[in-house]
């Protein structure tokens, strides 16, 4: 059986597993990233992660490496070209080299939110289906399309960057840099924000946690603060998916990511309510929950790099 040593390097937290054609084999292993320590912190804490994973699989060695992160890379290198403020000093990393010279595998590298799209077209939530939109609410906000279970990469590999797309006129400033994107509305900081405002926490350590225990909390205060927050927050990203399905014709929007997973009922009903709202008929804007969970990151780079095995060609075939 072929398997390949995967990992997703996120803005919160590095998960790593090793992967089959059909799923995980074993256990995903995270640990946190801990971005504010910058990128040679970051680098060194993923591919002491990878390593630890291979070194206790129960498996044969993997044929290859896998990675999955915040970022766009230079298709003919694996180089991250841009990155986020979500990963501070990122940009310019010769990540694919990275992880080749220190496990001494062939790897890949891809976009986290396409490898998540990658695994739910094919694995997942939109097994089956021909065009499948997956949306990851994180950290960050990204997306990823698929057709019958193949990324569409678009001109530049950077198709699906939908939490940059424009939702306020001059708004709140986005992790990208530029003010108003649909990320600094939705993704897990800016509702835990919302929330905090709501809630009068003058404190800077609020985070999504503190919203998801809320929602459940004795105080009816605390409990409508969060329910509030985060249906705001569902409705902004769900009018933004409604365009989206508008322009591709989706057959499944697949929600994701640990933030959206974590709050539920609440942000999921928001998100199809508004996306319902805005498309135009026939176009359906069936909004369904990730079936991989927050796995799907490790699970698609995995199937790219035995996607690159198959061909021979590991070095060429990245997001």
């Amino acid at each position: 059986m072929a398997t390949a040593a995967a990992i997703d390097i996120g803005g919160t937290k590095i998960a790593a597993a090793i992967v089959a054609r059909d799923g995980l084999v074993g256990d995903v292993r995270v640990v946190a990233t801990d971005a504010v320590n910058g990128a040679t912190e970051v680098l060194s804490r993923s591919i002491g992660l990878l390593r630890s994973v291979i070194a206790e699989s129960d498996v044969p060695k993997p044929s290859a490496i896998g990675i999955a992160s915040g970022g766009w890379f230079e298709q003919s290198t694996g180089r991250v070209v841009v990155a986020t403020d979500l990963l501070p000093r990122w940009s310019g990393l010769d990540l694919r080299s990275e992880f080749e010279r220190a496990i001494g595998l062939p790897a890949v590298v891809l976009n986290d939110v396409h490898s998540m799209g990658i695994a739910e077209g094919r694995l997942g939530a939109g097994s089956g289906r021909h065009v499948c939109l997956s949306v990851a609410v994180g950290t960050g906000i990204g997306g990823a399309i698929t057709v019958d279970g193949r990324l569409f990469e678009g001109a530049h590999g950077m198709a699906g960057a939908l939490g940059h797309i424009p939702f306020r006129t001059e708004g709140a400033r986005c992790s990208c840099g530029r003010r108003g994107c649909v990320e600094a509305y939705a993704s897990g900081p800016a509702i835990a924000a919302s929330f905090a405002k709501c809630a009068r926490r003058r404190d800077s350590h609020v985070v999504l946690l503190d919203v998801v225990n809320a929602m459940i909390s004795s105080e009816e205060p605390m409990r409508e603060c969060a329910r509030r927050a985060t249906a705001a927050a569902g409705a902004a990203l769900g009018r933004v998916l409604g365009g989206v399905a508008n322009t591709i014709d989706p057959d499944v929007i697949v929600l994701g990511g640990g933030a959206a997973l974590a709050l539920g009922d609440v942000f999921t009903e928001a998100v199809r309510s508004a996306a319902a709202d805005c498309v135009i008929q026939p176009i359906s804007a069936s909004v369904v929950t990730a079936h991989l969970g927050t796995a799907a990151g490790v699970v698609g780079a995995g199937l790219v790099a035995l996607d690159a095995l198959a061909t021979r060609e590991p070095t060429k075939i990245v997001s």
